[in-house]
């Protein structure tokens, strides 16, 4: 979670075990969402790489029916915030995020930061918000 700046507010991590890519993406959504909206935001700019669980959120497709569940509690706490956009970015604009979920395989118990010390992820935001990014590779 950053601010409109992209300074780091907070971070969080954890293992789901064998979960697919697409369940994990969601239950990070949901949870990060949650603390955003715990923490008294309303305006919230969503950005994620996986273009299924966005365009399930946005409503462009019929949600699959692993994430319906987490789908639906993502919606509830949308309904609660004043302004949203949610966007799907490629995955070489998401760092961060794949960063914090290679970490979260490692880790117990959830782990949450607010802010983060890990050199690593402060390397990464610092890179991004220089608008620095990976180059997409093609075949």
């Amino acid at each position: 979670m950053r601010d409109c700046s992209g300074h780091l507010l907070q971070a969080g991590a954890f293992n789901l075990g064998a979960a697919s890519i697409l369940v994990a993406e969601a239950t990070a959504m949901r949870n990060g969402l949650r603390a955003a909206i715990e923490a008294g935001f309303s305006n919230i700019y969503i950005e994620g790489d996986n273009k299924i669980l966005i365009q399930a959120v946005q409503g462009r497709i019929q949600i699959p029916w692993e994430i319906q569940v987490l789908v639906q509690d993502i919606i509830f706490f949308l309904q609660k915030c004043n302004h949203v956009i949610v966007h799907h970015i490629f995955r070489e604009g998401n760092r961060a995020a794949d960063w914090l979920a290679k970490l979260g395989l490692s880790l117990p118990s959830a782990t949450v930061w607010n802010p983060t010390s890990h050199i690593d992820l402060q390397c990464i935001l610092r890179e991004d918000n220089l608008g620095y990014s990976l180059a997409r590779r093609v075949a």
